[in-house]
């Protein structure tokens, strides 16, 4: 088992949702990231995955969760270098009371990004593999490249949402 410091690892998820909200405000697309929480107690961990929100917006409900990635790749789908990605821990998805409207996928190398829609979520599967990081073997839902879109399809798709709900 690794020493894994999960608090440090809220505030660098916090670090790369408040990146990813300042560029869809540079294309837009108003939005925040809410500040990290950290819970105290099982029962808060339990509320706060249920409820997690990593970047939301004003006229729905449903937010947009950012996961980076110590992986290289650019912003070019077609150059992303794997025939898969991983797109959440099944725990961590199944558990959410509203599923996000995209998951943006953010290099930590190049800090470009990449997305995918849950509208893919029939092309998910689940697989377990063994997370160097924490230590420990995950169940992950994993989805397949050709599930990616380019970032900017993320930005007209929101403000489509935006303006069809405003």
């Amino acid at each position: 088992m690794t020493n894994f410091d999960y608090t440090a690892s809220f505030f660098q998820g916090g670090y790369w949702s408040n990146q990813i909200a300042e560029r869809l405000n540079d294309y837009g697309v108003a939005c925040y990231a809410p500040p990290v929480q950290i819970a105290r107690t099982y029962a808060e961990r339990e509320n706060m995955t249920r409820n997690e929100k990593d970047i939301v917006f004003s006229w729905t409900d449903r937010p947009l969760e950012v996961k980076s990635s110590s992986r290289v790749f650019t912003d070019n789908i077609v150059d992303y270098p794997y025939d898969s990605l991983f797109v959440d821990t099944v725990s961590g998805y199944d558990q959410k009371l509203l599923p996000p409207l995209a998951y943006v996928i953010v290099s930590q190398a190049t800090t470009d990004a990449v997305v995918i829609s849950p509208h893919s979520y029939d092309e998910w599967s689940k697989v377990e593999r063994y997370d160097r990081q924490r230590g420990i073997y995950e169940h992950f839902y994993s989805a397949p490249k050709h599930c990616l879109v380019p970032f900017t399809v993320l930005v007209d798709y929101l403000k489509l949402l935006a303006s069809a709900t405003l």
